[in-house]
C-alpha cells in the first residue's frame, strides 16, 4: 500500500456515515487500515451492515448513534467515541442536509434553526468537543463537508442550507489558523452527487439540467469524493490546511 494513503493504526470518526458520501469515505479509510467510527442518525440497519462488512474484510469499525441536531446529541456522540478510544486522528464532519426545500419567504425561525443546527452548529460543537482527543494524535486532521450551494446558492429552496454551508467555509479557514500547526483543517465542496439527498429533494428533470451545465456532462457519485478526503486526511495532504477543494465535475466553472 502507498504510504501516503496508508491509515493503519489511525482512528477516524465520520459523521453521517450510514449512507452516501460519509459511507464511501468511512469504507475507504477502513480499507486502508483505519479504525472507523460510523456515526448515523436514522439508518441503524445500514450502519450495522457497513460495520459488519468492514469487520468481515479484516477491518475495525463501530456504529455510533446520535442526533447531532438535538440537545445533547453531540455530547453523547463524543462520550461514545471517548469510551472506545483515548485519541482521535481524523474527524470528518459530513453530517448535514435539508428536511425539505423551502423558499426564503417560507423559511421560518424553526426551519432556520433546524438547518443551522444540523449543518453548521453540530460541526462547530463536535469539533470543539473532540479537540482533547485530536490533540493526542501525532497528525490530526479535520475535514468539513460544505457544498457548491455555499457558492452558487443551490437550485432553489435551499437558501438557509446554503448559508449554513457557507458558514462551514469560514469556520474551516479560521480553525486552520487557530488550531495550526498541530491540527490541519480543510473542507470539501461537492457539486451535485447522486445520493439520497438529491433523490429526495431534486427532480430527475432538475438533475438532468444540472448535468447538462457541468463540464463533464454528468452528476457525481459518492465514491468520487473519496480521493479528496483521503488526500486531506493523511500524509499526502500534510502541507494543506485552510483549503476548500471543489469536487463538482466542472459545474462551478461552467
Amino acid at each position: 500500500m502507498d504510504k501516503l494513503f496508508d491509515f493503519t493504526g489511525r482512528r477516524a470518526l465520520v459523521t453521517g456515515a450510514g449512507q452516501g458520501i460519509g459511507r464511501s469515505i468511512a469504507e475507504a479509510l477502513a480499507e486502508r487500515g483505519a479504525e472507523v467510527a460510523i456515526h448515523y442518525r436514522s439508518s441503524q440497519t445500514a450502519a450495522e451492515k457497513i460495520v459488519a462488512s468492514i469487520k468481515q474484510a479484516g477491518g475495525k469499525a463501530v456504529a455510533l448513534h446520535a442526533d447531532l441536531s438535538a440537545p445533547g446529541g453531540v455530547g453523547g456522540l463524543c462520550d461514545a467515541v471517548a469510551a472506545h478510544w483515548d485519541s482521535l486522528d481524523i474527524l470528518v464532519n459530513n453530517a448535514g442536509g435539508v428536511t425539505h426545500r423551502a423558499r426564503f419567504p417560507d423559511s421560518d425561525e424553526a426551519y432556520c434553526r433546524e438547518l443551522f443546527d444540523l449543518n453548521l452548529n453540530s460541526c462547530i460543537e463536535l469539533s470543539r468537543r473532540v479537540l482533547p482527543l485530536l490533540q493526542r494524535s501525532t497528525d490530526p486532521a479535520i475535514i468539513n463537508m460544505t457544498s457548491i450551494a455555499a457558492y452558487n446558492g443551490g437550485q432553489g429552496g435551499v437558501s438557509i442550507y446554503a448559508a449554513a454551508k457557507a458558514g462551514i467555509i469560514g469556520l474551516t479557514r479560521s480553525l486552520a489558523h487557530e488550531l495550526g500547526p498541530e491540527i490541519r483543517v480543510n473542507a470539501i465542496a461537492p457539486g451535485v452527487v447522486l445520493t439520497d439527498f438529491h433523490r429526495r429533494h431534486s427532480t430527475a428533470e432538475d438533475l438532468e439540467k444540472v448535468a447538462a451545465r457541468t463540464a463533464l456532462h454528468r452528476n457525481g457519485e459518492a465514491d468520487e469524493i473519496v480521493g479528496t478526503a483521503l488526500l486531506l486526511a493523511g500524509p499526502a495532504g500534510s502541507f494543506i490546511t485552510g483549503e476548500v477543494i471543489h469536487v463538482n465535475g466542472g459545474l462551478w466553472t461552467a
